[in-house]
């Protein structure tokens, strides 16, 4: 992000630097990750860190993290065994603990938003995981275990004594079936990751209050005002999609 001075805020007699959520030059593509630049980890982040509700949330669990990992730390009492080294909220390392980060944004801690590449960055999906049966001894409850779903979340079962392949298709074909019944469509969508960095481009001009007009002239040099708009208006339009809803 773009070069600006740090701010400093004073915690538990320790001053946090912080950097400020600074975007790129959104009229520079040079500022940007080009399409193969990143993994798919890393573009899910450059989305992810753009949304303002993200923003919020850092702003609101970052300090309270921080302060409880310098008091643990300065706290004699505190067990050695459970102690780890304290990094402050601009490092690349420090993630801020929130409730259900896993649940709202596929994250065990919050990163700051406003570096480009936080150590050890991994979504974690919510979806996908597997159960196994213990057989019927196993917590003398039996194999059949109850599942408390949200709504929109199917289970499946899959039997490891028969041949895998037709129970996947008959899966999928079912679930196929279900989503566009209950969603009306299908949802498979594919990667287009050379329309990304303008994506982003458009996000950080929208984010800064450039008007949609300005935008368009400078990005896509249309110079009619209701067309550049109305193609600005669409770019942001699947922009927020992605940020909201990245295609795994």
């Amino acid at each position: 992000m773009r070069a600006s001075e740090r701010s400093s805020k004073h915690r538990n007699g320790q001053d946090i630097q912080l950097q400020p959520n600074a975007v790129p030059q959104w009229d520079n593509g040079d500022t940007y990750p080009q399409p193969d630049c990143l993994n798919d980890t890393f573009w899910r982040w450059e989305f992810l860190r753009r949304r303002a509700d993200y923003r919020q949330d850092w702003e609101k669990y970052y300090r309270p993290t921080y302060e409880y990992d310098v008091a643990c730390a300065n706290d004699p009492k505190y067990p050695t065994r459970y102690r780890k080294k304290t990094f402050s909220p601009d490092h690349p390392a420090f993630k801020a603990r929130m409730p259900n980060s896993l649940e709202k944004y596929h994250l065990s801690g919050l990163p700051n938003p406003a570096i480009a590449k936080p150590w050890m960055l991994s979504f974690d999906s919510n979806y996908g995981r597997i159960y196994f049966g213990q057989g019927p001894d196993w917590l003398g409850g039996g194999e059949e275990v109850s599942l408390c779903l949200s709504e929109w979340r199917v289970a499946a079962i899959f039997d490891l004594k028969k041949p895998l392949l037709p129970q996947f298709d008959k899966v999928k074909t079912d679930l196929m079936e279900w989503q566009e019944h209950q969603v009306g469509r299908n949802l498979e969508r594919r990667k287009i990751r050379d329309e990304w960095p303008m994506y982003l481009r458009v996000l950080d001009a929208v984010g800064l209050g450039v008007p949609f007009g300005k935008i368009g002239r400078t990005l896509l040099d249309i110079q009619e005002e209701d067309v550049a708009e109305a193609r600005i208006a669409q770019l942001y339009k699947h922009a927020c999609q992605i940020s909201l809803h990245f295609p795994c």
